[in-house]
């Protein structure tokens, strides 16, 4: 029986993908993802240099327990054999279920991909008791998708949470 729900964002929890990270200022002067900079090295040959931070090794634990059913929920686009899933099932081990962005044209905000991903599953009769943890580095996604989803926010501090 599920008893509980952890919801894994990967860049900055549970990956370091930093080397292919920036940020420039918007038009407000904000600071935001550098979108190109980041699309631009979204692939094998960067990809390869990610690396695990610790939070990984309970992720690992998690989807070693029947009890839990573990949820990647990343902006990310992955495609099954690409890059990024290769790398996440090569180092982490796949998910019960996956959460992404659906190709580069898929322009959605990174919350609303995680929310419209996540609160069909809470539907169902095996997930409607299960205590659910989100696991996140942007304080903006934790806050907004904890809240839709009613999940234990943890925010992992990290230089990628924009």
């Amino acid at each position: 029986m599920i008893k509980r729900i952890h919801i894994y964002d990967l860049d900055g929890t549970v990956i370091d993908s930093s080397h292919r990270y920036r940020t420039v200022h918007d038009k407000n002067g904000n600071l935001r993802i550098d979108l190109k900079y980041w699309r631009d090295h979204d692939n094998e040959n960067f990809i390869k240099y990610d690396t695990l931070l610790p939070l990984a090794e309970q992720y690992k634990r998690d989807l070693a327990d029947d009890e839990i059913y573990v949820i990647i929920a990343t902006a990310r686009a992955c495609v099954t054999g690409d890059a990024n899933y290769k790398f996440i099932k090569d180092h982490l081990g796949l998910p019960n279920h996956f959460i992404h962005r659906l190709g580069i044209n898929d322009k959605r905000k990174g919350a609303e991909i995680k929310i419209n991903g996540i609160k069909p599953l809470l539907n169902l009769k095996q997930f409607r008791n299960a205590v659910k943890v989100f696991f996140e580095d942007n304080i903006d996604y934790l806050i907004n998708v904890a809240y839709a989803i009613d999940a234990h926010p943890v925010f992992v501090k990290s230089n990628q949470g924009f």
